[in-house]
């Protein structure tokens, strides 16, 4: 297959996709883009996504195909349609492995977590790397303690106002009445994610230890089956595209793949894209265990042969944004790197400032915009980057040079 140039249109692209913390799947995420690429794009393409498939050697990899096609409106009307294969890299399997169920087993996991933020990463280094960050890091342990409170006050409320009842019967009764105010403060916080975030915490501590089962192997084999892919069907373009802790998944595959002959065969001396949204990269490079992800990262923004997009949002209180990922580490970055582009997603310019108000209050949703169609042009959309005609290294450069 003859290799575009840099400048040259898309026609054929694959995308590697890896999401975040997150046990739903691949079901879940084919029907969340199918759904956001209906939407109407602010540049005026059509996209439209066909049916999911189970990969065939692996169970874990599901595949489904995008057409993007422009329309007589759109910014381009002329482009020609771009084909993408989206390869959904699964791993949920190890997500629900390292998912506590059980209250004593999440309240022990967020023990650990925090006796690792104390004592190993330390909350004023954390502090100085991003201050949203430690804010995070801290609430599910106040959603904790409030339900304690609320527990506590609701029981001596109600034994101060049954004075009238039986000693024995008060103390049922502020009892009972104590443990639901705590269970439906619990409830609440487990709505806003405040336990999902102990579980990804924890699940980054496991990383960082070398005891996050079954993901080195899965990482290998993503590695094998990227190249193998391209291999026996060469694109135009393959993109690796991460979100929130699939972020940190993919350092692995990327530093592979980088010092894979059979890869830097195949890309004929172009650079690997790579977009990551939502990136957590510190919470893992801080921990004192995490020496070879730190190296590996660091081989990473050096590499020449890299194109590395890393889009953060202000409004997402789960990502470091605009956060070099080695900040606060100690590692030397040379002064001639230029990777990752840090790019600013200006979300709160492409929604009408009513659904803007609905999506600040909500901080989970916030953490997903980068996968959503905006309303408005904006910065950044990603179903123009992924599946439009713009090859990788274009959106590079208009990153690059956007206002800061």
């Amino acid at each position: 297959m003859s290799q575009p140039s840099a400048a040259a249109p898309i026609r054929r692209r694959r995308v590697h996709y890896v999401s975040g913390f997150d046990p739903r799947g691949a079901g879940h995420y084919h029907r969340l883009f199918r759904e956001q690429g209906a939407r109407p794009q602010p540049g005026g393409a059509l996209v439209n996504t066909g049916t999911r498939q189970r990969s065939d050697t692996d169970p874990h990899t599901h595949r489904w195909p995008v057409q993007w096609t422009a329309t007589p409106a759109g910014e381009d009307p002329a482009a020609p349609a771009v084909f993408t294969e989206q390869v959904f890299m699964g791993w949920d399997d190890i997500i629900r492995a390292h998912w506590s169920r059980q209250p004593l087993g999440l309240l022990r996991e967020m023990v650990m977590v925090y006796r690792a933020m104390l004592c190993e990463i330390g909350l004023g280094r954390l502090h100085r790397t991003h201050p949203t960050a430690l804010l995070t890091g801290v609430l599910p342990a106040a959603g904790m303690l409030l339900a304690l409170l609320a527990g506590v006050g609701m029981a001596w409320a109600i034994a101060s106002a049954a004075e009238s009842l039986p000693t024995g019967w008060r103390l049922v009764l502020a009892t009972l009445s104590g443990l639901a105010a705590a269970r439906g403060m619990l409830a609440l916080a487990d709505r806003l994610g405040l336990f999902w975030l102990t579980r990804i915490y924890g699940f980054v501590r496991h990383m960082g230890r070398g005891t996050a089962t079954g993901l080195t192997g899965r990482t290998r084999a993503w590695t094998e089956a990227i190249i193998t892919q391209q291999q026996i069907d060469p694109v135009d373009e393959v993109v690796l595209a991460g979100h929130s802790v699939g972020t940190l998944l993919l350092v692995d595959v990327i530093d592979a793949l980088l010092q894979d002959p059979r890869w830097q065969t195949l890309q004929a001396g172009r650079r690997t894209a790579v977009l990551t949204m939502g990136q957590c990269y510190p919470a893992l490079a801080l921990l004192p265990q995490a020496a070879a992800f730190r190296a590996a990262l660091a081989r990473l923004v050096a590499h020449p042969q890299l194109a590395w997009l890393d889009v953060t949002a202000r409004i997402d209180p789960l990502c470091f944004h605009r956060t070099h990922p080695l900040a606060s580490t100690g590692t030397a970055v040379p002064t001639t790197s230029a990777m990752p582009v840090r790019l600013a997603a200006r979300f709160f310019q492409m929604y009408a400032p009513g659904r803007w108000a609905a999506i600040r209050r909500d901080k989970v949703r916030a953490h997903f915009l980068y996968l959503m169609t905006p309303d408005r042009a904006g910065n950044f959309n990603l179903y123009t980057l992924l599946y439009g005609p713009q090859p990788f290294e274009t959106h590079l450069e208009q990153a690059r040079h956007a206002p800061r």
